[in-house]
């Protein structure tokens, strides 16, 4: 009775495993704990379907916002975090945000770096357009003196109001600080 026993559990173990080798395994609903090591196309199915690539970066460093277009890897890093208001000097508090970023330039592919400067819609145009070039330039500056990362060729550029990423203004035209809160930022887009 116990060869019996131990043989039904195996039987219906060896009817899980996949038909042939060359049939991939089912895909999987939880989330791994580790980033992937390089970046890797998606799994693609029988019938076809989407494919894609999964940026290693992404989970690499906590307290980024991080996210993957076709453009490349983009880190946004909040104005706030790194200027005072209607500065374009790093405070103190800016080193552990240009750390996390230049951790991830030091992974990325190579190729060159664009750092782009946004501001909100708060003042004038000419204003917000020159005050986001300088805050690019000084954020370049910075990687441009770090080790790992200051031999990547580096384009610097500002957007001033021109590309918000959230609304200055709420529906019915009152300010809306959070979203102009979310626009002052400075772009760092990684090649892919």
């Amino acid at each position: 009775m116990t060869r019996f026993a131990l043989v039904l559990p195996a039987l219906a173990l060896s009817s899980c495993a996949p038909a042939s080798d060359s049939e991939p395994p089912p895909a999987r609903d939880t989330p791994t704990a580790a980033a992937p090591a390089a970046a890797t196309p998606a799994p693609t199915s029988a019938r076809g379907g989407v494919t894609g690539t999964v940026s290693n970066l992404t989970g690499d460093i906590s307290g980024l916002n991080v996210r993957v277009t076709d453009m490349g890897t983009i880190i946004d890093l909040a104005a706030d975090a790194l200027f005072e208001f209607d500065k374009a000097d790093l405070t103190p508090a800016a080193e552990a945000q240009l750390q996390k970023a230049a951790a991830l330039i030091r992974k990325a592919p190579p190729g060159g770096i664009q750092v782009i400067g946004h501001t909100d819609a708060k003042g004038d145009d000419a204003y917000n357009q020159r005050l986001s070039e300088t805050r690019a330039r000084t954020v370049a500056d910075w990687f441009g003196r770090q080790v790992g990362v200051r031999q990547r060729a580096f384009a610097v550029s500002g957007k001033g109001e021109t590309a918000p990423i959230a609304p200055n203004e709420t529906a019915t035209g009152a300010d809306d600080p959070a979203g102009r809160t979310t626009n002052r930022r400075v772009e760092v887009i990684l090649p892919r």
